[in-house]
């Protein structure tokens, strides 16, 4: 067994090294230890490694275990994805070339200056929207009254917009820190649409600044987006059709924002967490957390870490309640105000 002359090591300051397969697009991570083994198997017989490290042959078969489902090894290819009826992807099309080619022209968005900028423009856009928040409420009240079936294509169609550049922020801002991004598809949820960018190659990023901004940064545009939609609807007061247009690309935008900020799914929501705290599968840890607790069993995970374990679950299902309720609540006053005998 030997890994692919392709694959890289990466060491990390945290101490431990990430392997990475730019060929199958695939990271691991992998400590000290584990990396002198890994070494040696190829270079010595596994009798050898055995005894000189006092390793189990099942701790070197799960060791193999993890790189050949990574890909790292020759011969080897990560397992595809199982077809769930309840959530799964269609790729369209490798974005790679195409973002290389033109990701020079984008460099100036992350820039200091250009965030100083953005987030003076995304407050002051707050502070517009809070000043005019009884002709917003008006609006919004209109639009629940009209009920035409064109606006709900309307709004279909500008999330679908919203969503589409939520995703290439996502793939330019990796692209921005030399990461690959190898596929953009369709993703089915329930059976309802939306996008996706396969932006795995971040966890070849070791700072997590640059983390939190890959997957911050689809939000970030939807944010934007918005903040562009409150001052259009603004200045077109005189325009019916453009006014009621930048109406509903806020609310496209802000109903992206509450899905995607969902902490309890695999939403944008959870990964920021994942990439602001660095702690891998959070959600998962979190809820054993509360299972070792209610069972009195001894608690594994570091004292820094634990804080945010126990945070995170109830903080997400009241979230999850929260964004569910309000939404529910959005649809059954359209369907009362719009529907015979609902």
């Amino acid at each position: 067994m030997q890994l692919k002359s392709a694959v890289q090591w990466i060491p990390h300051p945290d101490g431990h090294w990430i392997l990475r397969n730019p060929e199958d697009i695939t990271c691991l991570q992998i400590d000290n230890f584990d990396k002198q083994v890994i070494l040696l198997l190829n270079q010595q017989p596994l009798t050898n490694i055995l005894a000189e490290y006092d390793l189990d042959l099942e701790d070197v078969q799960n060791l193999l275990k993890d790189l050949a489902q990574a890909g790292m090894l020759e011969g080897t290819k990560p397992p595809k994805a199982k077809f769930n009826l309840l959530s799964f992807t269609i790729p369209l099309v490798n974005p790679d070339v195409w973002l290389s080619r033109h990701i020079d022209k984008l460099r100036w968005i992350w820039t200091w200056q250009f965030g100083f900028f953005l987030c003076a423009f995304i407050s002051s856009s707050v502070a517009v929207w809070l000043a005019s928040s009884a002709e917003v409420a008006t609006s919004h009240q209109q639009l629940l009254t009209a009920g035409k079936s064109e606006n709900i294509i309307k709004v279909v169609l500008l999330t679908m917009l919203v969503i589409a550049l939520h995703e290439l922020g996502h793939a330019f801002t990796l692209k921005h820190y030399g990461g690959i991004v190898k596929e953009i598809g369709l993703l089915f949820m329930c059976l309802i649409p939306g996008c996706y960018t396969d932006t795995t190659d971040q966890y070849s990023l070791i700072r997590r600044k640059q983390r939190v901004l890959v997957v911050g940064a689809g939000v970030l545009i939807q944010v934007t987006i918005w903040a562009i939609a409150v001052w259009m609807w603004l200045f077109s007061q005189s325009n019916p059709v453009w006014h009621q247009i930048s109406y509903l690309l806020m609310v496209a935008a802000l109903l992206t924002v509450a899905i995607n900020l969902n902490p309890l799914n695999r939403f944008d929501g959870y990964y920021l967490l994942v990439a602001a705290t660095g702690i891998n599968n959070l959600r998962q840890r979190s809820f054993d957390f509360y299972v070792d607790l209610l069972r009195r069993q001894e608690i594994e995970e570091a004292v820094e870490t634990r804080w945010v374990l126990a945070a995170y679950a109830p903080l997400s299902i009241l979230y999850t309640v929260w964004a569910f309720s309000y939404l529910m609540t959005l649809m059954g006053n359209w369907a009362l105000l719009n529907v015979p005998n609902f």
